[in-house]
């Protein structure tokens, strides 16, 4: 009475913030603890292979060794956050970045400021938090 799956090891260094998407496919943040730089993955729980990633260009240049999130978008394109450079982007199936966006601000080291984890929300949901009371 319980599923119990397993897949990863040698493949993936540090994976967390999975998620089902709607094909049945699995997308989740490897940290590649150790190796110095990360990746998003899209995996195929079922034929137990990765069917899509992205990566940097030149990989040490998207790097956080703990957190970091993904998630896909209704555009099909993800959305990721470079938790410890405080770096947040979205990317297309292709691999091109369509925008990127960088915390501003810094911890009292001077450094930026850690994003812990990013999430799109629709329009729907948002909208009435910014309307003023009364109006």
């Amino acid at each position: 009475e319980e599923v119990v799956w397993s897949w990863g090891q040698g493949e993936v260094r540090g994976p967390h913030c999975a998620s089902v998407l709607e094909n049945g496919n699995v997308l989740l943040f490897d940290n590649r603890l150790g190796e110095g730089w990360s990746r998003v993955v899209e995996l195929d729980p079922l034929a137990r292979k990765i069917v899509w990633e992205w990566r940097a260009p030149n990989p040490t240049d998207f790097y956080t060794k703990s957190r970091g999130s993904a998630q896909r978008l209704p555009n099909g394109n993800t959305l990721v956050a470079e938790s410890d450079r405080g770096h947040a982007f979205e990317v297309t199936r292709s691999g091109d970045v369509v925008w990127d966006w960088w915390n501003p601000h810094r911890d009292a080291a001077g450094h930026p400021a850690t994003i812990i984890r990013m999430q799109r929300h629709p329009p729907e949901q948002i909208e009435p938090l910014l309307r003023r009371p009364g109006s």
